[in-house]
This record gives C-alpha cells, sequence and structure tokens, in this order.
C-alpha cells in the first residue's frame, strides 16, 4: 500500500507556517507587556504585616514567612490561571445565572515551632478576601509536611475533620488564632492578586521562551 505523500516533511509549509507563528508570538508578547503592571502596595503589605514574601523565577509556589515568639508561620500557595471569559452555552438565557468570582486562591498555613518539629497545617481558601479553613491538620514533623504536596498529605495522614464540622467555639478559636498571625483579609487579598499575578509573567516568560525557540 502506498504512503500518502503528505506524510513527509514540507520543509517549506514549516518555514511558512514558523513566519505566521514568529509574528502572531511577537504580536502578543508586545500586547503583554504594554498591558501588564505591577501591583501595587506590596511593600505595604509586607512592611505592615512583618511577612517576608519568597519565590522562585520559574516554579508555581510562593511563600510568605514570619516568626512570632517560639512560633514560626509559613503561608503557601501557587500561581493560578484566570477564568476563561466565556459562560456557559445558555448562560445569557438565564437571568439567574452568576460568574463565579475571579478573586480565589487555595492556601496552606503551616505554624510551628521554630525548629519545624510540630505543628498546625491549615487548608483554606479565599474568596473575595474572605477566608474559609477546610481543615486543621496536627503533624509531628512540619517539615516533612511542608515538603509534601497537599494530595498527598489528604491519602496518607489523617488531616482532621471537615472544619464546618467543628463546635462553633472551636472554629472560631482556631479563626481567632490564626489571625494572631496575620491570616487576615489583607493576606487574603494579596494571595488573590499575587496568584494571578504570577501567572501573568510566567506566561510572558513562556511566551518569549517559545518565540525565541522558533526564531532559533
Amino acid at each position: 500500500m502506498a504512503l500518502p505523500q503528505r506524510a513527509f516533511s514540507n520543509f517549506g509549509q514549516i518555514e511558512k507556517a514558523q513566519q505566521k507563528l514568529s509574528k502572531a508570538l511577537e504580536s502578543e508578547v508586545k500586547y503583554e507587556n504594554e498591558n501588564y503592571s505591577q501591583l501595587e502596595d506590596i511593600e505595604n503589605f509586607l512592611n505592615e504585616s512583618g511577612f517576608q514574601f519568597s519565590e522562585s523565577d520559574g516554579g508555581l509556589t510562593m511563600t510568605l514567612k514570619k516568626t512570632i515568639g517560639e512560633r514560626a508561620v509559613t503561608v503557601s500557595f501557587d500561581a493560578r490561571q484566570p477564568l476563561p471569559d466565556e459562560q456557559p452555552e445558555g448562560a445569557e438565557e438565564d437571568e439567574e445565572y452568576d460568574m463565579p468570582s475571579e478573586n480565589y486562591c487555595d492556601f496552606t498555613v503551616f505554624v510551628g515551632d521554630v525548629e519545624g518539629n510540630s505543628g498546625l497545617v491549615v487548608e483554606a481558601t479565599t474568596m473575595d478576601t474572605e477566608i474559609a479553613i477546610n481543615n486543621v491538620m496536627s503533624s509531628g514533623d512540619l517539615e516533612k509536611a511542608q515538603n509534601t504536596a497537599r494530595f498527598e498529605r489528604s491519602i496518607s495522614e489523617y488531616v482532621g475533620p471537615d472544619f464546618t464540622t467543628l463546635d462553633e467555639r472551636i472554629q472560631q478559636s482556631l479563626t481567632e488564632y490564626l489571625e494572631g498571625f496575620g491570616v487576615n483579609e489583607q493576606l487574603a487579598a494579596f494571595v488573590e492578586c499575587m496568584s494571578l499575578d504570577k501567572d501573568q509573567r510566567l506566561y510572558m516568560k513562556w511566551l518569549g521562551q517559545v518565540k525565541e525557540f522558533v526564531e532559533a
């Protein structure tokens, strides 16, 4: 049986597509660079809260850290992509349909002794700066917990009950306890905004890397 002729490489087609892709990437890079603006009040939040912010250039995870007395607190969260602009099919006819909030992010709070031997692992979600605690895990090796992915922790260890099932006095007290370490609306706003900002910066870096390869 004869092979289809179009199965073989067509260098002319590749070159034409390469030029087209290069122009599209150049246009997108220009657009993103012109429209990107760094988040405001980053330094104000860090100065007022006492947290130290850290991130790696190409990594997804970011952290906020500080020490209060004998306790060290670390807030860990990841970059996330913005929600798509398109509404679900038929949503325009549904007057009751509400677009989900753009301002949300999952994050983890680690509170422990300064040596990292033991402490609490708090899984939480912020939406429109309102923090919802999902569960609170007690850990005898906080350093190990910090180096273990959230999903792995959830299937290998007891992460505590659903927070909403706890006695209301415990819920309120734990919430106030975390607020004492700076886990509040201001931190929630920072996490929500920075998670999107990080994704935007990673996207812009990706555009540049793809453009550089295509044009090499």
